[in-house]
């Protein structure tokens, strides 16, 4: 059995993401902010705040019936923005702690 689902998890790792989310292309740090709409100063705390501010506006199941508005970003932008930005917050804190 457990041959059987070490086969069956490779073939899934191999298959690629899942969500279209982690599929696209990576965002640059200034991009980002620019989807969130923050500036670089912005702390962590912020960050999060408005990701999850812009992430009940723009959900799919939050926004069934809306249809998506111009200019206003897609839950996978903002997803992939806060990941970024995630991401170069933590890089930012390895590198001042080494």
């Amino acid at each position: 059995m457990l041959a059987r689902r070490t086969v069956v998890w490779r073939l899934a790792a191999a298959a690629g993401p899942r969500c279209r989310a982690h599929s696209s292309t990576r965002l640059s740090v200034d991009a980002s902010l620019a989807v969130m709409g923050l500036s670089h100063g912005a702390s962590p705390t912020e960050v999060k705040l408005r990701f999850y501010e812009l992430a009940k506006l723009t959900h799919p199941d939050a926004v069934r019936d809306a249809p998506p508005t111009a200019g206003q970003p897609t839950f996978v932008e903002v997803l992939s923005a806060f990941e970024v930005l995630v991401a170069e917050e933590a890089a930012a804190a390895a590198s001042a702690g080494a």
